[in-house]
C-alpha cells in the first residue's frame, strides 16, 4: 500500500503522541509504586534520560533534594579530571618519619594519605613498617635504644574540626586530618561481668595506653537487651561507654571516630617503639597547623625542625583509592579529595578551597549554579543540594570526558560489590547498575547508569528525602522502580 503526504503526516501525529503517552503511562506507575503508604510524606526526586538525553522519566526535577554520598560523584570526577590535566598533587607523598638532631625526638609527618594501617593484618602503608625504621636509625646509649617525644604532624593541611550535628552518626569518619590512621576509626570491645549488676568490661582493640576508658557499662539481666554507646570526649583521650549488656552475652564490637587523629597516630607509634624495645622519655603529642583567616592563602606551618628524613611509607595507587572511597562510600577518603583538590589551583588544602576548585568543574559541567550546593566532600553536610536533572546532566558530561571508563569502574555494581552488593538481585538489575549510593538520617540517594532489558543504557538519579521517622527503609521501593524502568525500556 502506497501512503499520501496526508498519510505520512497522520502516522507521524500517531507516533509523536505515543511517545509521552507511553512515557505518561510508565510515570503512573511509577508514582504507585514511590507513594505507598508505609512511606507516605517522603519526597520524592526522579529523573531518567537515554544516552541522546531523550526523557524517558521525570519527578520533581527542578526541586533541590539531599544526594548525601551522591556527593562523592562530583568530588571523585573532579579528580580524574584534575588528574587528566595534570600529575595530581601530592600523589605518591606517603607518610613519613623524621628525627630531629637536637632532641631525640621522632615526628610522624603526614601529607594526605588516606591508607595508612595499623592493624594487624596490613601488608602495604603500614605504621609498623616506620616503627621498624626508627628502631633500624636509633644509636644504643648505655645499652638501650630511647627516643624523647612522639610528634604526630598533620601540618600539611591546616587544622579543621568536622562539622558537629546530631545527624551525623558516630562511626562516620568524620575526623579530617592530613596524618590519618586506620580510616580515623577504633574499635572497642566489651563484654559483659560476672554477674547482674557488676561493672562490664572494656578494652581497645589496639592496644594505646595513654588513652582513658571511661567505662560505665553495666551487666543486665540474661533476658534483657543490649544497649551499649561509646564516645569520645572531644579534645581529650577519654573514651567513654554507657549503658547495659545482658549476663553471658555475645562481645560488642563498638566502632567510632578518633578525636585527634594525629595525636591517636603519635601514641601508636610510641607504643610500637615500646615493643619493639625502645624507651620513649618524652610524650606522644600533636602538631597541628591553625587555619589561616583567609581561604586561598596557604596557611602558616608549624617551625620546621632541623630533621633527618628516616623512612617513607608509599602508598597504593590513587585509583585504588578513588575506587574505595566510591564503593564503599568511605567519608573520609572522600573529604581528603575534596582537601586535595585545592592543591590544583595553588590553594592551600582547605575545605572552602577545595569547594572553590570543585564548583569550577561543576560550573564547565554546565550546571546553573541554582541547582547545586556543596559544603564538604562526603555528603555528610545536610545543606548539600542537588536537583535530579542537574545530576543526570552532569553524568552526561562525565560520559563524554576521556577519563569517564576509569572513573565508572570506580562505582558500586547492582547486586555484585560495593554498597550495592546486598541490593538489586533480581535479574533485571543484577550487573546492570552502576550508580553511587547515598545515605543520611532522612534521605536517600542512587544516581549512575542502567542498562535496560532492551540493552541500551539510561542516565539516572532518584531521591528520596524527608522520610519520616519510623516509616520502613525507601531502598526497597527505589529498586522496585528502578526495575519497572529497566523492564519497561
Amino acid at each position: 500500500m502506497r501512503l499520501t503526504k496526508t498519510g505520512l503526516a497522520t502516522m507521524a501525529a500517531l507516533w509523536a503522541f505515543s511517545v509521552p503517552a507511553f512515557a505518561a503511562d510508565l510515570e503512573t506507575q511509577i508514582r504507585a509504586v514511590l507513594n505507598k503508604p508505609a512511606i507516605e510524606g517522603t519526597r520524592w526526586g526522579l529523573r531518567v534520560e537515554d544516552k541522546e538525553g531523550h526523557v524517558i522519566a521525570s519527578i520533581a526535577p527542578d526541586e533541590r533534594f539531599q544526594p548525601a554520598s551522591n556527593t562523592k560523584v562530583f568530588v571523585t570526577t573532579a579528580v580524574f579530571d584534575a588528574m587528566a590535566r595534570a600529575p595530581f598533587p601530592n600523589t605518591g607523598n606517603g607518610v613519613r618519619i623524621e628525627s630531629d638532631h637536637g632532641r631525640q625526638n621522632i615526628v610522624l609527618i603526614g601529607r594526605g594519605d588516606a591508607m595508612m594501617k595499623d592493624t594487624p593484618d596490613c601488608e602495604k602503608d603500614c605504621l609498623a613498617a616506620l616503627a621498624d625504621a626508627v628502631v633500624a636509625n636509633l644509636r644504643i646509649k648505655g645499652g638501650v635504644k630511647r627516643v624523647g617525644d612522639v610528634i604526630g604532624d598533620d601540618s600539611f593541611m591546616p587544622f579543621e574540626r568536622w562539622i558537629i550535628s546530631d545527624r551525623i552518626r558516630p562511626g562516620t569518619r568524620t575526623q579530617i586530618s592530613a596524618l590519618t590512621i586506620n580510616d580515623n576509626e577504633l574499635t572497642v570491645l566489651a563484654n559483659p561481668g560476672d554477674a547482674v549488676g557488676a561493672p562490664g568490661r572494656a578494652a581497645l582493640e589496639i592496644a594505646a595506653p595513654e588513652m582513658e576508658i571511661v567505662n560505665q557499662i553495666t551487666t543486665g539481666a540474661p533476658d534483657s537487651r543490649a544497649e551499649v554507646m561509646v564516645e569520645m570526649i572531644p579534645g581529650t583521650r577519654q573514651i567513654r561507654l554507657f549503658g547495659s549488656l545482658p549476663l553471658g552475652g555475645k562481645e560488642q564490637r563498638l566502632d567510632f571516630d578518633i578525636d585527634d587523629p594525629a595525636d591517636y597516630a603519635a601514641i601508636r607509634l610510641a607504643q610500637l617503639l615500646r615493643e619493639r624495645g625502645v624507651k620513649v622519655t618524652g610524650h606522644p603529642r600533636a602538631r597541628h597547623a591553625p587555619m589561616g583567616p583567609v581561604d586561598l592563602i596557604p596557611a602558616p606551618v608549624a617551625p620546621a625542625i632541623q630533621a633527618k628524613d628516616l623512612s617513607t611509607l608509599t602508598p597504593p595507587d590513587l585509583i585504588e583509592d578513588l575506587t574505595v572511597t566510591s564503593k564503599v562510600s568511605q567519608n573520609l577518603h572522600a573529604h581528603l579529595f575534596l582537601k586535595k583538590l585545592a592543591l590544583t589551583q595553588g590553594f592551600s588544602p582547605t575545605t572552602p578551597a577545595g569547594r572553590i576548585v570543585l564548583n569550577q568543574t561543576i560550573a564547565r559541567a554546565g550546571l546553573p549554579a541554582s541547582a547545586y550546593d556543596f559544603y564538604d566532600g562526603s555528603g555528610l553536610s545536610p545543606d548539600n543540594r542537588i536537583t535530579p536533572r542537574a545530576m543526570v546532566h552532569y553524568l552526561h558530561w562525565v560520559e563524554a570526558q576521556p577519563w569517564a571508563a576509569d572513573w565508572r569502574k570506580t562505582l558500586p555494581i547492582g547486586g555484585v560489590d560495593g554498597t550495592l552488593g546486598r541490593r538489586m538481585k533480581n535479574p533485571v538489575l543484577q550487573g546492570k547498575v552502576f550508580a553511587k549510593t547515598g545515605t543520611l538520617l532522612a534521605a536517600n540517594a542512587l544516581a549512575g547508569y542502567l542498562v535496560a532489558a532492551s540493552g541500551r543504557e539510561l542516565t539516572f538519579a532518584i531521591y528520596a528525602n524527608d522520610r519520616p521517622s519510623g516509616a520502613p527503609s525507601v531502598l526497597p521501593t527505589m529498586d522496585e522502580a528502578l526495575a519497572l524502568i529497566a523492564a519497561a525500556n
